[in-house]
């Protein structure tokens, strides 16, 4: 009996030492499977934070450096648009009001700001001219609701209307609508014909046959085809096919 006894607690001793092995193998394990997953989650915000960082720094460099579209436009210094003052537009429009020193227009063309324009007219600076023989115009002769034709600079005070000097404003417009192109003359190229080969700042090319009539500006000067050169200025008028017809050449 005490060998029975004796045999049974010996059997229960191993069985609980066994018991206590295999629990404190899995609490290893177990251990072991939190301290990895510590790990990688560490890992993984390390480099969330690392990628972070890098984002942030590559967007600062692109705040620092905008694009050209981003850039914002120049302007000059007393309320201008910058641009070329030698290149001139043609706008066209009825007449609304007229004043000393002043015409204002509603711009229908699609240049220049659409709408109603204040042209700033300069005693000495602006020509005011019939369209159908090129003679001068006085300023007061202007009658509302008439159309003009006007070449103004391509700056314009940022006003409103805005405001833009004129050049040149051509009135009376003949009932055929055959309206004289003002020109400065980029090249004038003899053809091997007599004719010539007239090339404008207006990006338009004019055939001048010999027979073209070439009037002065306002002078008894004879002037002749030889006389419209490189710098010079003009009107030109011309048909469909840009073959000159009368040419009015404005004194150097």
């Amino acid at each position: 009996m005490n060998k029975r006894m004796k045999c049974l607690f010996g059997c229960s001793l191993l069985i609980a030492a066994l018991a206590g092995c295999g629990k404190t193998e899995e609490m290893q394990n177990t251990k072991e499977q939190e301290e990895n997953l510590q790990e990688s989650q560490q890992r993984q915000q390390e480099e969330m934070q690392a990628e972070q960082q890098d984002q942030e720094s590559q967007g600062g460099q692109q705040a620092q450096e905008p694009s050209e579209s981003q850039q914002p436009e120049e302007m000059q210094p007393d309320g201008e648009v910058q641009g070329n003052a030698d290149f001139s537009l043609r706008v066209w429009g009825p007449v609304l009001s007229v004043e000393e020193g002043t015409v204002v227009i509603d711009n229908r063309s699609d240049l220049s700001f659409r709408g109603e324009m204040i042209l700033s007219i300069e005693e000495e600076g602006t020509r005011i001219l019939d369209a159908e023989n090129g003679y001068p115009v006085e300023l007061s002769e202007l009658s509302e609701e008439e159309a003009v034709f006007a070449y103004i600079g391509s700056t314009a005070a940022l006003s409103e209307p805005p405001m833009v000097s004129a050049s040149l404003i051509l009135c009376k417009i003949p009932d055929d609508l055959r309206i004289p192109d003002y020109v400065h003359v980029v090249a004038m190229e003899e053809q091997p014909d007599g004719s010539y080969l007239l090339t404008g700042d207006n990006e338009i090319q004019y055939l001048v046959p010999q027979e073209c009539e070439t009037l002065p500006y306002l002078t008894r000067n004879v002037v002749t085809l030889q006389d419209v050169q490189e710098g010079r200025e003009c009107l030109i008028w011309s048909d469909e096919k840009r073959t000159a017809q009368k040419i009015v050449l404005f004194a150097d």
